[in-house]
């Protein structure tokens, strides 16, 4: 008997220690600020402006967001002074997103996305993007009918990329290619929408600082360089209009999609010939052609042929001659052929992307037709 009235006092206290425990560990992470999502602008002389999301839960656990804005010389220092307002302790570990302003972009981000990787605390899988304006707006503005902003621009920013209409961009890729001297980054271009967030193409860089930037149908373009191939249906305008006058387009479902690039060179100048076998299905065709007919189906290949080399030759040209940025990594891929020496300076690699010869060849075969409206 008096054994069983001990186990039964010792299972009680055992019991009473975890409820202990348990509230304790309630009340530590409730004296945590768990920053989700900062972002960075420039500010006044050679300031910074930055702002935090820290998510809050309430005591009805319904969930809040907390957003603090402070300056800072360093983004140490900004993080020490946006500390200071608040009455828990700031921790970075589960941070989804951060936002560069365009303004601060032009100058050059690798400050901050450096002191980003080096914190332990800090995943390299996080989501890095470009603002139209004031990235600390992003988190200030209302979305009605939307999860908290993290959360909406962390599950934007992963769905464009599945799909491939955005290149596969966070903080490891960016630092990689930006140290590995081969490749220039791209990154997620964001604007305000009246009510939403619109991703509205991508920020182009040289080495960390933003050059300009590509339309939503130019990073579609861009995607396809790099050999990806975007999933679902993709709507091109044909150059020819039907019987009622309008612009004849043709939707396209990919099924198979290989790139290749052949490289040689001339008089010391490189030579990139990008070569892209397409297989897919038309999905609709608002055209007058009867496309069971083999010349017709023959003929739209041949125009979206035509398509597709134009709009993709004319991104190329963009990169090479007005940004001079090589998000393909060309001239890694040059050097790795051995045209030229691994002590090539960085500066002598650019001058020949500037003079390279880019060429683009497409072949688009059509397997079916699907349901033509």
């Amino acid at each position: 008997m008096k054994k069983s009235a001990m186990a039964l006092t010792l299972a009680l206290a055992v019991a009473c220690t975890g409820v202990g425990c348990g509230k304790r560990q309630q009340r530590q992470l409730e004296q945590l600020g768990v920053i989700s999502a900062i972002s960075y602008d420039k500010g006044d002389q050679e300031n910074i402006l930055g702002s935090v999301v820290i998510p809050n839960f309430t005591e009805t656990g319904q969930e809040k967001i907390d957003v603090l804005t402070g300056r800072g010389a360093t983004s140490k220092e900004l993080r020490f002074n946006l500390s200071r307002m608040s009455e828990r302790k700031l921790v970075s570990g589960q941070i989804r997103v951060v936002l560069y302003g365009e303004k601060l972009a032009k100058s050059g981000i690798m400050p901050y996305s450096d002191t980003l990787f080096r914190d332990v605390e800090i995943g390299s899988q996080i989501d890095l993007a470009v603002t139209d304006g004031r990235a600390m707006d992003f988190f200030t503005k209302r979305y009605p009918d939307k999860p908290s902003v993290d959360i909406y621009l962390y599950r934007m920013l992963r769905k464009e990329t599945e799909q491939h209409t955005l290149p596969k961009t966070n903080l490891y890729h960016f630092l990689h290619d930006v140290y590995d001297h081969g490749r220039d980054p791209v990154l997620p271009y964001l604007r305000l929408g009246k009510e939403d967030v619109i991703v509205d193409g991508v920020a182009v860089f040289r080495d960390d600082v933003m050059v300009g930037r590509l339309d939503p149908e130019e990073t579609r373009m861009l995607s396809y360089l790099q050999g990806g191939a975007a999933l679902g249906e993709v709507d091109f305008k044909l150059e020819e209009k039907n019987q009622t006058g309008e612009q004849v387009h043709a939707v396209i479902m990919y099924m198979d999609f290989k790139r290749k690039v052949d490289i040689s060179e001339k008089q010391g100048h490189p030579i990139f010939n990008l070569k892209f076998a397409i297989q897919g299905a038309i999905s609709e065709y608002s055209g007058d052609a009867d496309l069971e007919q083999e010349p017709n189906l023959r003929k739209l290949e041949t125009a979206l042929k035509s398509k597709l080399e134009r709009s993709m030759s004319g991104v190329l040209r963009k990169l090479q001659q007005e940004y001079r940025s090589d998000p393909l990594g060309l001239m890694e891929l040059y050097r790795s052929k051995g045209f030229v020496t691994d002590e090539e300076e960085p500066k002598r690699l650019s001058e020949l992307y500037s003079k390279a010869e880019l060429q683009v060849k497409v072949e688009v075969t059509v397997l079916q037709t699907g349901m033509i409206h």
